[in-house]
């Protein structure tokens, strides 16, 4: 059985994988995949993943993308310690975390990662070297929002749309811990928790997790629960480098009081004040 996982260090979705494999005791190959040096569009990668994105697990012979698949896959594939519940209903809630990463915060995480920090790489390219940066990206949706970014920084319309998404997640976690659990699918901790970890750390990392859970001290303890698993010190925070520590905290700060102004909006709207 030979698992070989082609990943980035700094990507959200290879971490929850990496968590997957070490909550699961895996042995597994590394490829990395450097994306700020376009090695996601090399012909051999794009053979394996054709929308040139990351992680790309092959499993003998079988190549698996889309981050959310592959771990439920080697959870089902490699039985032992299960990270899906029992229970029919509490697998469909630990499913609706999925769905809430793939549909909402996965793009928030990535606009709040580019307004602070890769705006700026993309405003020192030239027209030409922009041009085929943007042409590279098969997901037109996501070419439509770095493009957006480019021209409007932290006021680009998907920002808000970011910080409104992840403020519904807390809501709904903070309601669901409210109500007495210490994980939110089942009695145990599950795929539910890894889907989300990495984009909560990511906020952390980049001096922003506070503007959602300061006043949220549930939210705050159930990730700390989180960040004491070996999985997520050894395949979250390990693999950030050095320099990579500093950039994500100074860019975060930057952009810190516009995120809370767009929350404090929200909250005063009729949507914004029901708690999902």
């Amino acid at each position: 059985m030979q698992l070989t996982l082609h990943h980035f260090n700094n990507s959200v979705c290879s971490e929850k994988v990496r968590m997957v494999l070490n909550e699961k005791s895996l042995s597994w190959e590394s490829r990395e995949v450097d994306l700020f040096r376009g090695e996601q569009f090399k012909p051999d990668y794009l053979k394996l993943n054709p929308k040139a994105v990351v992680p790309t697990l092959v499993h003998d012979d079988k190549v698996l993308t889309e981050s959310t698949l592959i771990a439920e896959y080697l959870d089902e594939a490699f039985s032992q310690p299960r990270l899906s519940p029992e229970a029919p209903w509490d697998r469909a809630q630990m499913r609706l975390y999925s769905k809430m990463c793939d549909e909402g915060l996965h793009q928030g995480v990535a606009v709040l990662s580019y307004a602070a920090m890769f705006m700026d790489r993309l405003r020192a390219m030239t027209p030409e070297q922009l041009r085929v940066h943007l042409d590279k990206i098969v997901d037109l949706e996501r070419r439509d929002r770095q493009t957006s970014i480019y021209q409007s920084g932290v006021e680009a319309p998907h920002v808000y749309r970011g910080v409104v998404a992840f403020e519904k997640a807390f809501q709904k976690i903070n309601k669901v811990l409210a109500g007495g659990r210490s994980w939110l699918a089942g009695d145990r901790f599950s795929l539910a928790e890894i889907n989300l970890a990495p984009y909560f750390a990511r906020l952390e990392y980049m001096n922003l997790l506070d503007v959602w859970t300061g006043d949220r001290p549930l939210v705050t303890q159930w990730f700390a629960r989180i960040k004491d698993r070996p999985s997520f010190r050894t395949e979250v925070v390990s693999w950030i480098r050095e320099a990579e520590w500093a950039e994500m905290r100074t860019a975060g700060t930057r952009i810190k009081s516009r995120v809370a102004e767009f929350r404090e909006n929200y909250l005063a709207t009729d949507s914004g004040a029901q708690i999902y």
